[in-house]
């Protein structure tokens, strides 16, 4: 997995499978929100995403109040996301 990033977008290609990807995903979102409330991050390739990123994503949207918008072009994890009932939650966008 590989992580970049350019204001307050963020672009994650391939799997988000380890602890080490939950740090590193942690560890930019930090720097960016506190520059930016509106966060873009674009997940590419990923078949799947951990529970850890899930929950972290759903602090910051609930008790930081960051407006997060996440754009998926898998739909496996897309459906998946649908089925937790986080579309909505971390304004999930399907993207081709």
């Amino acid at each position: 997995m590989t992580i970049k990033s350019t204001h307050n977008n963020i672009t994650i290609l391939g799997n988000i499978k380890s602890l080490t990807h939950h740090h590193d995903i942690i560890k930019e979102l930090e720097i960016i929100k506190r520059e930016y409330q509106n966060i873009t991050i674009h997940i590419l390739n990923s078949i799947s995403i951990t529970s850890s990123v899930i929950g972290y994503f759903c602090k910051l949207v609930d008790s930081e109040k960051i407006n997060l918008s996440l754009h998926i072009n898998n739909n496996d994890l897309y459906n998946l996301l649908d089925e937790l009932n986080l579309i909505n939650v971390l304004n999930v966008q399907k993207i081709s």
